[in-house]
């Protein structure tokens, strides 16, 4: 009976998708008028095309650490200055079975706000596609470069996820891009896991100066909920989530 339950309990920790609820709050930090706030409500959803295993690694990291491959969708509403604006996406990443290289496809769809009056609202809705190329040089390292519709702009990700000699995992991410509208950027991120289920972080984004705080915690294998906070040249923010997995 032993033998027979074992299978059952390793697959009771995997799981197939998640779904993730987020509100964020990004405020203008030069002026007083709470009127042009923004607020952003997001639902989005991921599917991965086989079980992702959660043996042994932050929760957190499951997907990535396992090469998962999935398929997502989000849609988000804005709410600034009395006016709804709405945006949807969609994407598709795959590790190639067999090979270092990994592909991902995405396209999303954003109403943007155009003209405002008393008594009239114009709004444009604009459909963007983009892509994104990496190869899995070693476990826990993915390398990628992002392309959009209008071109390709110079640019590079590399993520790793590591283990310490205390047994706990870090995440830290660096980037690198080159384009018309800010010449060379970068950006930084690094995440400390206490256990398999907490983590703090950090980033910094050299556009803007955009420093950020932020947490999770998850409560069980199937239910997470994180905050964040940042501050920026022009703009402060906080946000907070909660994800579901089966």
């Amino acid at each position: 009976m032993l033998f027979a339950l074992a299978p059952a309990a390793v697959l009771a920790d995997d799981y197939r998708f998640e779904v993730k609820g987020a509100f964020d709050r990004h405020m203008r930090s030069n002026d007083g008028d709470s009127a042009a706030d923004l607020d952003a409500a997001t639902l989005a959803g991921t599917w991965y095309f086989a079980p992702v295993s959660t043996d042994n690694v932050p929760l957190a990291e499951a997907a990535f650490l396992g090469r998962a491959s999935y398929l997502s969708a989000s849609a988000t509403q804005f709410d600034f200055l009395g006016t709804h604006l709405d945006a949807q996406g969609a994407s598709v990443g795959y590790y190639i079975p067999g090979t270092m290289f990994y592909a991902g496809v995405g396209v999303s769809r954003d109403e943007d706000l155009i003209g405002l009056s008393s008594t009239s609202v114009l709004t444009e809705h604009n459909t963007t596609w983009s892509g994104t190329l990496g190869i899995v040089p070693l476990d826990g390292l993915l390398l990628t470069t992002d392309f959009q519709e209008h071109g390709y702009d110079p640019n590079i990700t590399a993520r790793y996820v590591g283990k310490l000699p205390n047994n706990h995992f870090y995440a830290g991410s660096v980037n690198l891009a080159d384009n018309d509208d800010f010449g060379t950027t970068f950006g930084l991120d690094f995440d400390y896991y206490f256990d398999d289920s907490t983590s703090l972080g950090m980033g910094f984004d050299d556009v803007g100066n955009r420093w950020e705080l932020r947490g999770e915690k998850f409560f069980s294998k199937s239910w997470a909920a994180g905050v964040s906070a940042y501050t920026a040249d022009r703009i402060d923010g906080f946000g907070v989530h909660v994800t579901w997995r089966h």
